[in-house]
């Protein structure tokens, strides 16, 4: 099992106990503090997968970058999309962002290409003749390297750098949103039943006799 998995779980197995603790243990404050711990955990736990949540719905979402056209070379520095393992670089035409092979062919003189070293091994990549360039990347960005032209300047004006998660990933991003809805939805339950807890904590030690109070004599 993953080492950050096994805390999850027993951190969860302990805040669960916690909240038993509070609902069915005899009225003390170490008991409603406790369930304000786990209280805390869970909200915790739950606003991480939340957060989780929205960087992977974040790698769904391509995003567009504006070229520079003046004659000259240049460089575009490109983000990586939420959690995405790699990138799909793609260029369009900035007006309807869509695949444009003869807007692309037009810009083909332009010397596109990325370099990176990724595990101690140097490659280059240069756009496909469908106008991609597909690679898995550890690093946050990459750098797209291009020469701008008087020719070319006008088409460069057209186009844009469409950035989106590699193809094979959406399939693993929709297994990965199903796990963590599945998760944010436990954790949210144990959100609700350590309040519950600490709610019946509370009116336990409400209803409790004050301390040296002799008992009732009996009827």
């Amino acid at each position: 099992m993953d080492p950050v998995a096994a805390v999850v779980l027993g951190a969860c197995a302990l805040f669960i106990g916690f909240t038993l603790l509070a609902m069915f243990g005899r009225p003390h404050r170490s008991r409603l503090f406790a369930a304000w711990v786990a209280m805390v955990g869970f909200a915790f736990l739950a606003s991480f997968i939340f957060w989780k949540r929205y960087q992977l719905r974040m790698s769904a979402d391509p995003v567009y970058y504006d070229l520079q056209t003046t004659p000259g070379p240049h460089k575009l520095v490109l983000a990586k999309p939420g959690l995405s393992p790699g990138y799909r670089i793609r260029l369009v035409r900035r007006a309807d962002r869509t695949f444009d092979p003869d807007l692309f062919a037009k810009l083909g003189s332009c010397q596109w290409g990325i370099t990176s070293c990724e595990k101690l091994a140097l490659s280059h990549h240069t756009f496909e003749q469908d106008g991609v360039i597909e690679c898995d990347s550890e690093y946050p960005d990459v750098v797209l390297q291009y020469e701008a032209a008087p020719e070319t300047r006008k088409f460069l004006e057209e186009a844009a750098v469409q950035v989106g998660c590699p193809s094979g990933f959406h399939k693993s991003m929709a297994q990965g949103l199903q796990m963590l809805n599945s998760r944010l939805t436990f954790f949210l339950a144990g959100l609700v039943l350590a309040g519950f807890g600490a709610s019946v904590q509370r009116r336990k030690l409400r209803i409790r006799p004050p301390a040296g109070t002799p008992p009732s004599p009996p009827a």
